[in-house]
This record gives C-alpha cells, sequence and structure tokens, in this order.
C-alpha cells in the first residue's frame, strides 16, 4: 500500500511538473517569441509597401512620359494577419488620395528673365533669343531678275534664295552649313506675272531643317535681308521673351498616402508626393524614389528639369482603411508647361517633410558638380524649404529651366467611376 501511493504520489508531480513546463514554454514563446515574429511580420509588410509604392510611382512616371490617358492598376496592402495559436494583434493600415486643401503640399516659383512663348511674324529682319523654328515660308510678292533673299542665324548665312530671268522665271536655293550643302532651282518655268508664290524653307529637300537647325546652339538670333522689296518672310516657333516669371499653386497638390498601424513594429507612413516617394517616421523621414528633378552645370550655364505631379481624387474614392489589399487605379490627363531663362531662381516647397526635399535635393546639386551657397542656397523655414538657384555669371540669363506640372487621377477600391 505504501509503495503504490508513492507511485500514485510521483506521478501527480510529473503531471504538475509536465504541465508547468509545458505553461512555461507557451508563456516564454507568449512573452518573448511571439512580439518578435509579430515585429519581423510587420516589418516584412511595410516592405511589401515601399515596393508596392515603388511600383505604383513607376505606373505614374510611365503614364506622364506616354501622355495618353490609359488606366494603370496597382495594388496596396493595409495591415497584415495575427499569428495562428498565440495571442497577437492585427496590423491595420489606410490608404488615402489627399485633396489639395488635405496634403500641406504647394509649390512657388518666382524669377525675372525671358520667359519662352511661341511667336508668329511677318515682314521680319531680325528675331532674337529663338528657341525653335516651327514654320518658316518666303512669300514672293512679284518675281523680278536678281532678287535675293538671305538668312543668317547668329550672324552666319544660311539661306540664299535667288530670282533668275525675265519670265518665265527660274528659282534657285543655296543651303549653307559652313559650306555649300545644297544648291539646285526649287521653281522653274514660272510665268510673268506670278505672285504670291511661297516657298517652305523648311522643306526637307532642302536640308536646312535637318541639316543646319540641328547643330545650332538654342537660344540663336536670326536676321534676313534682301535686295528687293518684292518679297517677305513669314516665321512661327518660341522665342525666349523679356517677363517676370512666377508660378504657384496656391491651392495646393493632391497626393497619395498610406499610414500604417502597427502593434509591435514602429509605424511609418509612405507618401507619393510631387512624383516622389517618402517615408516617414518618429524618427524622421526621407525620399526612398526621387520625382523627376535634374540639373546640368555647365561653364556658361545652368539646366534644370523639373516635373511635379499633382493627384486628383474622385469623391467617393479616395480612401480605404483595414488590413486587406486594395486596388488604385491612375490614368493621366493633363501637362501644363513653363520654360524660361533667367540669372536667378527661388523655388519655395510647402510640405511635411522639408528635410527630405532640402537632403535630395542638395544631394543632386551637388553630384551634379553645383557648389551650395554658390551655385545655389538652400534654407528651411518651419514648413517650407526654399531653394535660391544662381547662374555662372552674375547679371546674366545664364539658367535655363523646365518645368512640366502634371495631372493624374487616382481612385482606390473596386468599381471604377470613368
Amino acid at each position: 500500500m505504501m509503495y503504490g501511493n508513492s507511485r500514485g504520489q510521483v506521478g501527480v508531480v510529473v503531471a504538475i511538473l509536465m504541465v508547468s513546463l509545458v505553461v512555461a514554454v507557451i508563456v516564454i514563446i507568449q512573452v518573448y517569441y511571439v512580439p518578435n515574429w509579430m515585429k519581423e511580420k510587420e516589418a516584412e509588410h511595410m516592405d511589401t509597401v515601399a515596393n508596392q509604392f515603388s511600383n505604383l510611382k513607376f505606373s505614374i512616371d510611365l503614364q506622364t512620359l506616354a501622355q495618353i490617358d490609359v488606366p494603370i492598376t496597382n495594388s496596396i496592402t493595409l495591415g497584415s494577419k495575427e499569428l495562428p495559436y498565440f495571442i497577437s494583434a492585427r496590423a491595420f493600415g489606410s490608404l488615402n488620395v489627399l485633396p489639395p486643401a488635405n496634403s500641406n503640399f504647394t509649390m512657388s516659383l518666382t524669377a525675372s528673365g525671358k520667359e519662352l512663348r511661341s511667336f508668329s511674324e511677318s515682314d521680319i529682319t531680325l528675331l532674337t533669343d529663338v528657341a525653335d523654328i516651327t514654320a518658316f515660308e518666303l512669300v514672293l510678292d512679284t518675281l523680278e531678275n536678281g532678287d535675293i533673299y538671305n538668312v543668317s542665324i547668329d550672324g552666319m548665312k544660311r539661306l540664299e534664295v535667288q530670282v533668275i530671268g525675265d519670265g518665265p522665271y527660274r528659282i534657285d536655293l543655296e543651303t549653307i552649313n559652313d559650306s555649300t550643302i545644297f544648291d539646285q532651282p526649287i521653281a522653274t518655268e514660272l510665268p510673268m506675272g506670278t505672285q504670291g508664290y511661297r516657298i517652305n524653307l523648311l522643306n526637307p529637300d532642302y536640308k536646312f531643317v535637318n541639316q543646319v537647325l540641328p547643330y545650332i546652339d538654342t537660344p540663336f538670333d536670326i536676321s534676313v535681308t534682301s535686295s528687293t522689296s518684292n518679297g517677305e518672310f513669314d516665321i512661327s516657333g518660341h522665342q525666349y521673351q523679356n517677363a517676370t516669371i512666377s508660378f504657384s499653386t496656391p491651392n495646393g497638390l493632391g497626393t497619395i498616402q498610406y499610414q500604417s498601424e502597427n502593434a509591435y513594429f514602429v509605424d511609418q507612413t509612405y507618401t507619393y508626393q510631387g512624383g516622389a516617394v517618402i517615408i516617414s517616421q518618429s524618427d524622421g523621414n526621407a525620399i526612398t524614389s526621387p520625382p523627376f528633378f535634374s540639373a546640368s552645370n555647365a561653364t556658361t550655364q545652368h539646366v534644370f528639369n523639373m516635373s511635379l505631379v499633382d493627384v486628383r481624387g474622385l469623391p467617393g474614392k479616395r480612401s480605404a482603411g483595414g488590413y486587406g489589399t486594395y486596388a488604385i487605379r491612375t490614368n493621366y490627363s493633363s501637362t501644363e508647361y513653363l520654360e524660361f531663362k533667367a540669372s536667378s531662381v527661388t523655388l519655395t516647397i510647402t510640405t511635411d517633410y522639408p528635410e527630405a526635399w532640402e537632403r535630395y535635393l542638395n544631394t543632386t546639386l551637388t553630384a551634379s558638380g553645383m557648389q551650395q551657397d554658390v551655385d545655389y542656397n538652400l534654407t528651411i523655414e518651419n514648413h517650407q524649404l526654399v531653394v535660391l538657384l544662381h547662374g555662372p555669371s552674375v547679371d546674366s540669363a545664364d539658367i535655363t529651366f523646365s518645368l512640366q506640372k502634371i495631372t493624374v487621377y487616382a481612385q482606390v477600391g473596386p468599381g471604377w467611376v470613368s
């Protein structure tokens, strides 16, 4: 009997010890391992969101480059599930297309110089600061033997048109690029009394448009001379004209933003802003995918190109919340252009992430060979980043700046609205 009781007591003790061991293991797993596993799980989810926002930016880049209204759909995963069998919290998130009034993102630009504008002139003698020529004709009101018409670019003769004969008439055209590259009659047997005869000087056969203009530095000056008043030159294109340049987005620019609600890993916010993807968390923010901004540092000029994306949402299709995967569809709408030359440019960016923009612009400008406090200055004031750009020479319009403001529409969730 005593032996049997001892065996029973030992069994109870062993059972208690086994239960205690199992409980201890579960407690250790629950208290130590589960939080670490969940932290890794949420960190992996943040990496997934980062990749998804990079893909979203890539899609918008394709749409803006093609400038075609072809919708592209991407997916954003808002949260992650809890672990099975253990006590753990589920991570949530939200995706929003923030309207301009709520995005706290604006940009303005001021400069004094010459803005690129279209022109169309008749009976010209001299045009300065020409960027390109889209139409160029010589109109011969009457034909007279020996009439000569010359076109010079930056002081060098490039075209000569001559009328030969007393009726019928012949018109000869010569194209010059250091040496003669075209010299032939372009019209023959023109009868006496011919009036209003038009010569398209951009005809590819004459080689001016394809073997002269592409190799001339812009902007250039174009002048015409003639031995008579029997004809005139009509020309259209784009020209830099004196102007006070001003660009602003007073109502703001729309953005796309994801905000996490993690239980274990640090909360992060991903924002598609102006063409850049920005990550923000408690210890700071940074641009993970850059916007389209380029800077070129030449001896005689600085050239800047910038594209600014404004995202617009549709009512009822601007937000989603939870932990699932939601689709976001974007489509291109329109582009506004501004190009000018100036001696200095002031760019002001209002954003919740001025430090991220400051680091990116400083890195980009430095990589181009420009020097801070010489070629540019960066100043942060509250939520504003002020960028001051200088040209190589003082008081010379040697900065060329091209700006594109692109509007893109975005919808969140199923059930597209067209």
